[in-house]
């Protein structure tokens, strides 16, 4: 028998676990959610609402994430549905929760660059009515178990997927050269402000605050020699990412990577990726990965430079309900 509970503060721990214990049985193929995606995603989404666990006589045995207008992500305890009722419970909560949406259109679906992501932003396509209420949910490409049970529902694939890439760090890693007069380093917590610009500059339209912020540095996951930014030397960030280490399974990943428009094509991206990496490495980690959206041509190609390797795709499917 299993029940369920939303997500508090109080099941971060088995929640944590769960996708730890998920991560290994798959590991060296990709997972759904790592614990840096845990640690980045929480601040955001207000888990209360929209994250659902469940639990059975061996502990959490599966979780649902809900997201209206994007894909929701779910997983059982090692892909286990044979369980066929725990997997029927977390698709009816996901229908419900959609269906306590009015519908939206499904605006990331035929996205095939950046810049039709741009426009779709300043048009606020995803708040555009549309006349079919559509459940989306996420698969990977290798996860036959997974896209088989979900055709039986009624779901069927898209052409969005996000790109999911590893590398080893069983060598040293390269440092990469940067312009003259910048450097690549650690922030501090009081360039806090200039960090969070450098975000919402890097991301179209984004709403990224400094109170959100502090409550990324203020969980536990988070690793400060991680939180990296390309300095120009006077103070101002022209690139960032967050590393995040999962210390159980000696992966590092990034969440997220982004670099300011002005201060694009001068290697500052890849700059600090290799740093991050170096620093992963150092720290212990045995590999590291990385994902991007797949009409995401130009963090693709940066990934790549770094030396990730694609391992799968991450693909939309949806059910109209």
């Amino acid at each position: 028998m299993h029940h369920s509970v939303p997500f508090s503060r109080n099941h971060l721990a088995d929640f944590l676990t769960l996708v730890t214990e998920n991560a290994r049985f798959r590991w060296p193929e990709v997972t759904y959610l790592m614990n840096s995606d845990v640690a980045w995603r929480l601040p955001f989404s207000s888990p209360e609402k929209t994250l659902r666990l469940w639990y059975d006589d061996s502990g959490l045995a599966a979780y649902a994430w809900f997201s209206p207008v994007t894909q929701s992500v779910f997983d059982l305890r090692c892909s286990d549905f044979s369980e066929s009722t725990l997997f029927f419970d977390i698709m009816n909560w996901l229908e419900y929760k959609q269906n306590q949406f009015p519908a939206s259109y499904p605006w990331l679906l035929g996205l095939r660059s950046m810049e039709e992501w741009e426009d779709a932003l300043t048009n606020d396509l995803m708040k555009q009515p549309y006349d079919r209420r559509l459940l989306q949910v996420s698969a990977l490409d290798a996860d036959e178990k997974r896209k088989e049970a979900l055709s039986k529902l009624g779901f069927k694939p898209t052409d969005h997927f996000q790109y999911a890439l590893t590398r080893s760090l069983s060598e040293p890693v390269e440092a990469a050269p940067v312009p003259p007069g910048f450097s690549v380093r650690s922030v501090a917590e009081a360039e806090s402000e200039e960090r969070v610009a450098t975000h919402r500059d890097a991301w179209f339209k984004s709403g990224f605050s400094l109170e959100q912020y502090r409550q990324v540095r203020a969980i536990d996951l988070f690793e400060p020699e991680l939180d990296l930014v390309a300095d120009n030397g006077s103070g101002e960030f022209g690139a960032y990412c967050i590393g995040w280490l999962d210390r159980d399974l000696g992966i590092g990943s990034f969440e997220p990577v982004g670099t300011r428009p002005h201060y694009r094509r001068l290697g500052l991206g890849r700059a600090v990726n290799l740093e991050g990496l170096r620093r992963m490495r150092n720290m212990g980690m045995h590999s590291a990965k990385i994902g991007t959206a797949g009409f995401n041509d130009r963090a693709f190609g940066l990934y790549k430079s770094c030396g990730f390797q694609l391992r799968d795709k991450d693909r939309t499917w949806v059910k109209e309900l």
